[in-house]
């Protein structure tokens, strides 16, 4: 590694030469709007959380000066990650290898020019400033003095860029937020409605993010709920771990205990849908204290991995358009051929459609590999009879992941819970809280009268 040692000013730098991981990443989790009384730990802990990775480097004992430059080539690149964290570079950063694989870098600031040729991916994550620059060929790509890298950038070839993230493409009454967790990870989510209002948690699907919710959140924020929609690791704007452990469903249920907990939300109702929803189960399972009832969207016990639609996201179309999650390591980009298909919707609104095929996109692949293989491991069929609070269950008469079969086990597994309630929605398919603007006022109203029916 060649490092101007005069000019160089970081805190930690780790080369993982051990990982053939490769990777890129989505955007930025900043607040952006004043906390209100309910979410006044959120916004200060993500104050408190830039200014610790701004004085890292005098903390650490690192090499520090008023100017930076970092260097890194082949010599220093042998079996895939070049991981910088909590590192400041006030200069130039160049990274120059034709070895594939990925250049990661977490709580990385940058206020000077940034130039990459390499050929792999390049990934800005964390909590701090987030840049995502990427491309599955070699390119040259370069920041102008003092960049702004404060949000989400992506430069092609000829280094032109666009700043556009998938939020930004609709206008949705909420606002953004983010907090940092117990559990490590820097959390985006969104709130909207009255303070005062009962607590609802909405707990969106494997890598849907918060577009999911876009219509049912302030659609229930008009009823007087207060509506929490938290972004799951791996999506949106919260962090993104390259470790496979990091995608669990219990590591998962860690991180909304913790949100529940910091921004103390008295027994929130919590609404799950698909991979959301085994979440919601394992909140009643392993953190009962914390929730009040939970209601679960397109749910089942556990994964039939015999499914058709879980069959070909796992083993593809065998037509080499798309084989599987699994097996896109060399690339690290999965093809438009699975978009097209994973990203088909039916709501009639085009910025909705424009938004979630964009989150979609932007999700790192790595992200989607271990959160499929979370999803597809599901099997709580054994576990769910330990659940005594109140079940909601919405299904639509289409899933194509969990049949009406798929229902009655997941009803008869629930044992012990204090109400059990089923809704089958007429001609609706597994995305059911978003397939039509009927039924998000459907889905929207059985969750109201849940939730009152309660008091």
């Amino acid at each position: 590694m060649n490092i101007n040692k005069n000019r160089t000013k970081f805190s930690t730098i780790i080369l993982a030469s051990i990982l053939s991981l490769s990777a890129c990443s989505d955007d930025d989790s900043n607040s952006v709007a004043a906390p209100t009384s309910d979410e006044h730990h959120a916004a200060e802990e993500h104050s408190s959380s830039t200014d610790e990775h701004s004085h890292h480097a005098t903390e650490s004992g690192e090499h520090k000066s008023e100017s930076s430059g970092l260097t890194l080539g082949d010599e220093n690149i042998k079996d895939g990650i070049i991981l910088l964290q909590d590192t400041t570079i006030d200069g130039v950063l160049t990274v120059n290898a034709s070895t594939p694989g990925a250049t990661v870098l977490k709580n990385v600031k940058v206020t000077g020019n940034l130039l990459i040729k390499r050929a792999g991916r390049v990934d800005f994550s964390g909590s701090a400033d987030v840049v995502h620059v990427g491309s599955s060929k070699t390119d040259v790509y370069a920041f102008e003095d003092v960049a702004q890298v404060n949000g989400h950038h992506f430069m092609g070839k000829n280094n032109t860029f666009t700043t556009k993230r998938f939020s930004d493409y609709q206008e949705v009454d909420w606002t953004e937020k983010a907090t940092h967790l117990s559990t490590g990870i820097h959390l985006s989510y969104t709130v909207t409605g009255d303070e005062k209002g009962t607590p609802v948690v909405l707990i969106h699907g494997l890598a849907d993010g918060r577009v999911s919710w876009s219509q049912v959140a302030p659609a229930l924020a008009k009823k007087g709920y207060r509506v929490y929609v938290p972004e799951l690791r791996g999506n949106g704007k919260t962090d993104k771990p390259i470790e496979e452990s990091a995608y669990d469903v219990k590591e998962l249920t860690l991180d909304i205990a913790a949100f529940i907990d910091k921004l103390e939300l008295k027994k929130p109702h919590i609404v799950g849908h698909s991979f959301g929803s085994f979440v919601a189960q394992e909140l009643a399972v392993s953190h009962a204290d914390k929730i009040g009832s939970i209601t679960l969207i397109g749910s089942a016990a556990a994964v039939d991995k015999k499914n058709s639609t879980i069959d070909w996201l796992v083993n593809g179309t065998y037509d080499d358009s798309f084989n599987g999650v699994y097996a896109y390591d060399s690339t690290q980009k999965l093809p438009e051929a699975f978009f097209e298909k994973w990203g088909n919707s039916t709501n009639p609104d085009k910025d909705f459609q424009t938004a979630r095929l964009e989150h979609l996109k932007q999700v790192p692949y790595y992200a989607w590999k271990f959160l499929a293989k979370s999803f597809v491991a599901v099997d709580n069929a054994k576990r769910l009879s330990s659940i005594s609070s109140n079940v909601q269950i919405i299904w639509g008469s289409k899933d194509a992941l969990f049949n009406k079969d798929a229902q009655k086990t997941l009803q008869d597994a629930l044992t012990k819970a204090k109400k059990v309630v089923f809704h089958e929605v007429e001609g609706a398919d597994h995305n059911t809280h978003w397939g039509s603007a009927t039924d998000v006022e459907t889905v929207t109203g059985y969750i109201d009268g849940f939730i009152k029916d309660q008091k």
